[in-house]
């Protein structure tokens, strides 16, 4: 193109909020030759015209972005890029800038820039589609964003999609942010269709197409990954379920058997009391017969109670289980010693 004609074809570019701009920017930028390229780099200092001089400026970085020569952007706009801080549409080259950050992309700087483009021009598809990417992207890289906000971008995205439905780029966008919020299907339809809409005579085509299949595959992926999570996460509530009801039952059949184990024992305590009331009865009543009889009378009843008494306290120790069965042998005969003397006649 000659000078005369790059000038003309900058002037006739859609205002920058139109939702022609871009598009019509990129056909400029495709047409130019490396040639081309010196001269138009002269408008962007021109002072006459400085809706035209940035036109200049943002055709000429978006040549060095297909290029994918980072390094000349990054020069191109600081050497520019000061004259323009009044413009809104110097977000969206920040937010390039960013991405073709030499250390890797800052795709939370490019985020931000690429808000405030939007918020300036929410009618250029352009922008619309270039802040769903980065969104998509800065959800794919494992940051934190807001379901709603990758709604709002989706809902963005696919009235581009109505307003141009021939744009690949647009389909390629909805389908990152579709699969964010868990629709596959229509992520995977999304993309498929994208790689159909590509022109192969398009310049770049071969590395659109492998993006696209990138995208595919992290689609497939994320998919794959939240199915084995789905799956895990029913096995562990399964799991838990299952414990709980055993911990239920267990505790169930701890609480029976302790209130088993009270009854038994409030059980043995009455019979306990009841025979200690009787043997104390007894022994009262014993001795008291005791005082009106002779010495030694009164000693061979005492002595029989004593036997009868360790006789019933070893009977009730067996019957109760109240130690080893052999420590019962020693009262049981000593009881029934002194039981015999009590009828020994003397």
């Amino acid at each position: 193109m000659s000078p005369g004609e790059i000038t003309a074809a900058l002037g006739a570019l859609p205002p920058l909020e139109s939702a022609e701009h871009h598009s019509a920017a990129m056909a400029v930028c495709t047409s130019l030759t490396e040639a081309d390229l010196r001269p138009l780099e002269e408008l962007v200092g021109d002072d006459g015209d400085r809706t035209r001089a940035f036109n200049a400026l943002y055709v000429l970085l978006a040549r060095h972005r297909r290029a994918l020569d980072g390094s000349r952007f990054r020069e191109t706009y600081l050497r520019h890029s000061g004259r323009f801080a009044d413009v809104p549409m110097r977000a969206l080259l920040e937010s390039d800038l960013a991405l073709l950050d030499p250390m890797g992309p800052d795709l939370s700087a490019a985020l931000r820039h690429a808000a405030v483009a939007l918020a300036a021009y929410p009618g250029n598809l352009a922008l619309v589609a270039h802040h769903a990417r980065v969104l998509a992207e800065y959800g794919w890289s494992g940051a934190e964003v807001a379901e709603a906000d990758l709604r709002a971008a989706l809902t963005q995205v696919e009235r581009a999609t109505e307003i141009s439905p021939e744009q690949p780029r647009y389909r390629a966008v909805r389908a990152q942010l579709a699969a964010l919020v868990g629709d596959f299907d229509t992520a995977l339809a999304s993309i498929q269709r994208a790689m159909d809409l590509e022109d192969s005579a398009r310049s770049g085509y071969a590395v659109r197409v492998v993006e696209y299949h990138r995208i595919r595959a992290d689609i497939v992926l994320r998919r794959e990954t939240q199915a084995i999570r789905s799956g895990l996460r029913a096995t562990a509530d399964r799991l838990e379920a299952g414990m709980r009801t055993q911990v239920d039952q267990a505790m169930q059949e701890a609480r029976a058997h302790e209130q088993q184990e009270i009854g038994r024992l409030r059980s043995e305590t009455l019979g306990s009391l009841g025979l200690l009331a009787a043997v104390i009865a007894f022994i009262v009543t014993s001795t008291q017969v005791a005082q009106d009889m002779p010495l030694h009378q009164a000693l061979r009843l005492l002595a029989g109670l004593a036997g009868m008494l360790t006789l019933v306290f070893t009977a009730f120790g067996a019957a109760f289980g109240v130690g080893k069965q052999s420590r019962l042998v020693l009262p049981a005969l000593l009881g029934s010693a002194l039981f015999a003397l009590a009828w020994w006649p003397m």
